[in-house]
């Protein structure tokens, strides 16, 4: 009877090795996934806060700024590096940033009072926790967008 019952504790320590294998590989994928979709969270966010800021930049250094000596007019490769500059975690060669004045009247310089300026950054995201092999997800472009008016 005894030689039953070690038997039977046994095979109940095997069971609970093969539920734990089958439960873990799930619940793992999910918490490891949960600090993936974290990190784009945080990724996004940073990327939207250095286009703000890119943006910023370039309504304050409007065409007339150049009235101060202090102050010279913001161009596409200004706007570009203090972007880049802004999103510093996220690496400078994942990060493309596209500057467009837009006229409020169709001719003239674009970068005057009153006119609008828009700065796109986007950002290829790889999933940290899947860059093993385990899989091969594609990364995903993280997009975000500032348009604003000048006003000096």
């Amino acid at each position: 009877m005894k030689r039953l019952k070690a038997l039977l504790k046994n095979e109940q320590r095997g069971q609970a090795l093969v539920e734990f294998s089958l439960v873990g590989i799930i619940f793992f994928a999910v918490v490891f996934g949960m600090i993936d979709v974290g990190r784009a969270v945080w990724n996004y966010n940073t990327l939207a806060q250095a286009t703000r800021e890119g943006t910023r930049y370039a309504v304050v250094h409007g065409a007339r700024c150049d009235a101060d000596a202090s102050c010279s007019p913001a161009d596409a490769a200004s706007v570009e590096a203090l972007v880049l500059k802004n999103a510093s975690g996220l690496g400078d060669s994942l990060v493309t940033v596209d500057v467009e004045w837009v006229c409020r009247i169709g001719d003239g310089d674009c970068n005057d009072i009153w006119d609008h300026v828009t700065v796109t950054s986007q950002y290829d995201y790889k999933p940290f926790f899947f860059l093993s092999g385990l899989l091969d997800l594609p990364a995903v472009t993280l997009t975000s967008s500032s348009t604003m008016e000048i006003h000096y």
